[in-house]
């Protein structure tokens, strides 16, 4: 029984992982194709220390017996990968030290602070939120297999944009939600219902309510403009319908004194508190970013023109970027 003792035990250890693994993807990642991997993961663990604790030691030399203990330790193993992308998932939603120019209340102060200000980008800071104000002459929706580079000077700020309807590693129009343009070309990607849209056209940038937001991004298009679809946060100082029950790092792209800029949430909180510090600092107008785990890498280029990590890691598999430039 001894060798049983040590295999219970260490799947018992494996099972412990699996369950910090489920519930930290859960609460940071929702029910995405991670939370299932792990849950996987952990029930094999758990069917592992119940075998260990259950089966006889004759037992064990039937070959049968042989390929399922090996197929327990295979998975068993597979817990510390599991463990890696927890705390991918788990460290992304921290952002790194940033240093804020100036905290703000309101609204008002944004447009002050905007006025001092001769960067191309101002970090402002609430209690609960970052608010990076772009000093930018374009805005782009871009796709494709490569990411904006951070060399290139004119790119101010670059943040995630469009959900993406699988994790997949090629690139195609078709996988990114909704209708976006981008060159000048509409393109149709996977249909979704209840989105709204952005669409920057002749240094003009708005946010546009459901029932308006394809024909916005067409329009868009037709003119030689930006624009894509995500869910509505805010229009007109109305909350959108959509809710989320994660509890992360929240980002908008919201429309403040005419302006396009980004918001995030300073730290982690619950999307209800999220939309209530948007309503505290006067914002009437954002739409959600995607800030899934690897889309919510995100950089701005400091004074000195050097590149700032905001929050994440890039990741292979996001594939469209707002960026700002000048």
């Amino acid at each position: 029984m001894t060798k049983n003792v040590y295999a219970a035990t260490w799947f018992l250890f494996t099972t412990v992982l699996s369950i910090f693994n489920i519930c930290t993807i859960m609460i940071f990642d929702g029910y995405n194709w991670p939370f299932y991997a792990v849950a996987s993961n952990g029930v094999f663990s758990f069917a592992g220390l119940i075998f260990y604790m259950h089966m006889n030691r004759a037992a064990m030399k039937h070959i049968a017996v042989k390929a399922l203990r090996l197929l327990f330790f295979i998975n068993s193993a597979a817990v510390f990968l599991m463990l890696g992308l927890s705390l991918f998932i788990l460290t992304s939603q921290y952002h790194n030290r940033l240093t804020s120019d100036q905290t703000i209340t309101s609204a008002a102060e944004v447009r002050e602070a905007m006025s001092d200000s001769d960067k191309d980008v101002a970090l402002l800071e609430t209690d609960d939120l970052y608010i990076f104000c772009v000093n930018y002459n374009d805005i782009s929706f871009v796709a494709g297999e490569e990411r904006p580079s951070r060399d290139d000077k004119s790119i101010q700020m670059c943040v995630a944009a469009a959900f993406q309807h699988k994790y997949q590693l090629e690139f195609r129009e078709d996988n990114i939600v909704g209708l976006h343009a981008h060159d000048g070309h509409l393109e149709q990607g996977a249909v979704q219902e209840g989105l709204g849209a952005f669409t920057y056209v002749n240094g003009t940038a708005r946010i546009w309510n459901v029932d308006e937001a394809a024909a916005a991004v067409e329009s868009a298009a037709a003119q030689g403009g930006s624009g894509y679809q995500q869910f509505i946060v805010l229009y007109d100082g109305q909350r959108g319908s959509h809710d989320s029950d994660e509890f992360r790092c929240y980002r908008v792209l919201a429309i403040l004194n005419d302006r396009a800029c980004i918001i995030d949430s300073r730290t982690q909180m619950h999307y209800g508190e999220f939309i209530s510090a948007l309503e505290d600092l006067g914002v009437r107008d954002a739409l959600y970013c995607d800030m899934g785990s690897g889309w919510n890498y995100s950089w701005y280029r400091n004074a000195e023109g050097r590149p700032v990590d905001i929050i994440g890691m890039p990741w292979f598999f996001s594939h469209n970027w707002l960026i700002f430039t000048k």
